[in-house]
C-alpha cells in the first residue's frame, strides 16, 4: 500500500499548552517529547508545498459547549484526574494561554487553522470542505491525544474515504497504555503498519524535488 496517494495534507491536532505544558491537568503522556518530530515534519511539508492544517480545541467559558465532558467522573475516565464526582477539568478556554499552539510549532504564513468544540476534527467544522477544496486525498496525522482527538479524527477521515496515515512518533496519548491501544486500532484503518516521521519526511523531500 502506498504511503501517500494523490495530494497529501499534514494535520497537526491540538498541540496546545493545555495538553502539553508540564503539570497541566490534561497533560498528554510524552506530549512534549513529540514536539521536535512534529516540527521537523511541519517544515518538510511547507518546503514541499503540502498544506499544513492546525486544529485547536476551543471552548467558551463556563462549559456551555463542553457537552459530555462536563459530566461527573469524566476526568477519571480519560485522564485519571480528579474524583468520581468531578467533570473533566475545564481546558482550552477562549482567551487563555491554554488554547494557544505551543511556540515550537507556531504557524507560518500559508498554514491553515481549524477550531473545534469536539474530539473529532471534522465535527462542526469546515475541515472536510477545506480538504476537498485543496484536492487532498492523503491525510498525514500528528498531535494529541492518540486515544481521543486523534483516534476520533482518523476514524472519521477513514469513513470519508481519505487515505489516513498516523505518524506514530508524532502522536501522544492520555497514558502509555491508551496510546498503544489506539495505535493498534488506527493501524487497521490506515496502512496496516507503523509509519514514522522519517519515512514521511523522505517522501515529502521527493515531492519537494519534483516541484
Amino acid at each position: 500500500m502506498d504511503l501517500m496517494v494523490g495530494r497529501p495534507a499534514l494535520l497537526v491536532i491540538d498541540m496546545q499548552h493545555d495538553f502539553l505544558d508540564e503539570g497541566v491537568p490534561l497533560e498528554a503522556a510524552g506530549g512534549r517529547d513529540i514536539i521536535p518530530a512534529v516540527a521537523k515534519t511541519v517544515e518538510a511539508a511547507r518546503r514541499a508545498g503540502v498544506p499544513v492544517i492546525y486544529t485547536q480545541e476551543a471552548h467558551r467559558p463556563g462549559r456551555v459547549d463542553s457537552g459530555r465532558e462536563a459530566d461527573p467522573g469524566m476526568g477519571k475516565k480519560y485522564y485519571a484526574t480528579g474524583s468520581a464526582e468531578q467533570p473533566l477539568p475545564e481546558h482550552c478556554v477562549e482567551g487563555t494561554r491554554g488554547i494557544e499552539i505551543v511556540d515550537e510549532l507556531a504557524s507560518a504564513p500559508g498554514d491553515l487553522r481549524i477550531q473545534k468544540r469536539r474530539y473529532n476534527c471534522f465535527l462542526g467544522t469546515d475541515l472536510d470542505l477545506l480538504l476537498r477544496g485543496l484536492r487532498v486525498e492523503t491525510l498525514l496525522v500528528t498531535g494529541v491525544d492518540t486515544d481521543v482527538c486523534v483516534l476520533w479524527t482518523v476514524g472519521e477521515g477513514f469513513q470519508r474515504d481519505y487515505h489516513v496515515r498516523v505518524l506514530e512518533d508524532c502522536v501522544a496519548g492520555t497514558s502509555p497504555e491508551q496510546h498503544a491501544a489506539a495505535l493498534g486500532i488506527m493501524r487497521g484503518l490506515t496502512i496496516g503498519r507503523p509509519v514514522l516521521s522519517a519515512e514521511v519526511i523522505a517522501a515529502l523531500r521527493v515531492l519537494e524535488a519534483a516541484a
